[in-house]
């Protein structure tokens, strides 16, 4: 359940990571750069356009705790039900 809630953030954050570099950029160029560096480099790429930008710090940190949702998640999800044998 957490993994799903950190899966939600995560498509979120992306997603308005990536709305907020095209619209700040100042050339097609730059907004196109932006915006895949913010689709396929999360969050990586999410920290370095903060730092660059001043700008996305509400979806950076979706972001973020989606990561996090999704680690504690899939971990909780597998610690759970994996059973080592006798």
């Amino acid at each position: 359940m957490i993994a799903i809630l950190g899966y939600i953030l995560l498509l979120v954050g992306t997603i308005w990571l990536v709305v907020t570099a095209i619209q700040t950029g100042s050339n097609t160029q730059e907004k196109v750069i932006w915006g895949l560096v913010n689709f396929f480099c999360q969050p990586l790429g999410g920290i370095v356009f903060f730092i660059m930008r001043k700008q996305g710090m509400v979806p950076l940190i979706l972001v973020i705790a989606g990561w996090i949702a999704l680690v504690v998640g899939g971990g909780l999800a597998f610690s759970s039900g994996f059973n080592m044998p006798n």
